[in-house]
């Protein structure tokens, strides 16, 4: 509870803040994010929140989403709180952090992933891996500083914990979210709302690229499942990024994975691999950390330099640049 109230004295002796998304940013970054801010201004905070890359579109519909900036400077702010990333990379502003945690030392990193080099740099670090996502971590803390929950706050929550525990179907999902689920629909929670624009939202160029990533599947004999998206599919189909969320997790649900795998091109040339598991026994963090990348230990990522190519007998192969 001692870091609890640090972040408290924090929040209530500063006026100026400055919530830091994730790049690629999923939905438990954005959505907490975005509550923190309508909570913090609710106590009369000025509150800024900022993300390198564009908030997903199944996420537009959440309140102050068009708010999200792409840029800031340092000197603005009194307090930074990074949410749901435990990579100094991943946050986009690396070296403006690393400087902010150095001179004015009010750097926050509230997560729930494996600690790694974003906990070495913060000033100070709130950290619960039991979290099936960050807005749990978050909802203690607004109630430890009165903060009365409204429908907006809510919403934001609710959506952040719907994705990070797939709508109530991983294994993450826990008693404990299923009571913070509750109070939130009890406190206005627009469940309908969230289900239509992450589980139901599916445009026809989403609907095409699924149907190649799901016909390219292969699994192994050790229970790995398997299966690539390029560039040109992403063409062929008139689809976006974004269109890409929830493929690992659907494939991922074939009887007998044990892993699933999707391996991603990138706009900018490099390859994008998503991990998923479910079982207890496996530990997909590892092998995002082995890359380069991170997340939790069962669902995880990284990126890795190079293209795909299909070889012979529908085998696809990574070439290096």
């Amino acid at each position: 509870m001692e870091t609890f109230e640090k972040i408290i004295n924090l929040i209530k002796k500063y006026d100026y803040f400055l919530l830091v998304i994730h790049e690629n940013p999923d939905g438990d970054t954005v959505a907490t994010s975005l509550g923190l801010q309508i909570a913090l201004n609710k106590i009369g905070k000025n509150v800024t929140t900022v993300c390198k890359d564009d908030v997903p579109k199944p996420f537009a519909f959440l309140p102050a989403s068009k708010n999200v900036r792409k840029d800031f400077l340092v000197g603005d702010y009194d307090v930074i709180i990074v949410l749901d990333c435990g990579d100094l990379r991943r946050t986009g502003f690396p070296d403006r952090l690393k400087d902010f945690a150095r001179h004015k030392k009010r750097l926050i990193n509230i997560d729930h992933h494996p600690k790694n080099d974003l906990h070495k740099v913060a000033n100070i670090n709130l950290f619960d891996e039991s979290a099936a996502a960050v807005s749990e971590i978050v909802f203690e803390l607004i109630r430890q500083l009165h903060i009365p929950l409204d429908k907006d706050i809510a919403t934001c929550f609710l959506t952040s914990l719907y994705t990070d525990t797939g709508g109530f179907k991983h294994s993450n999902t826990t008693p404990r979210s299923l009571e913070h689920a509750s109070i939130w629909l009890a406190s206005g929670a627009r469940l309908k709302t969230i289900t239509k624009n992450i589980s139901l939202n599916r445009s026809v160029p989403s609907l095409k690229l699924w149907g190649i990533a799901l016909s390219r599947i292969h699994k192994s004999s050790t229970g790995l499942v398997l299966s690539v998206v390029t560039r040109e599919d992403m063409e062929l189909t008139k689809a976006t990024d974004d269109d890409l969320s929830g493929v690992v997790n659907m494939i991922n649900t074939i009887p007998g994975s044990k892993a699933a795998v999707l391996l991603s091109e990138t706009s900018d040339g490099r390859i994008k691999a998503s991990l998923r598991t479910e079982s207890d026994k496996i530990d997909v963090s590892k092998i995002a950390a082995f890359f380069g990348g991170g997340g939790h230990r069962k669902a995880s990522g990284f990126t890795i330099e190079g293209s795909l190519e299909k070889g012979e007998n529908n085998h696809w192969h990574i070439l290096e640049d």
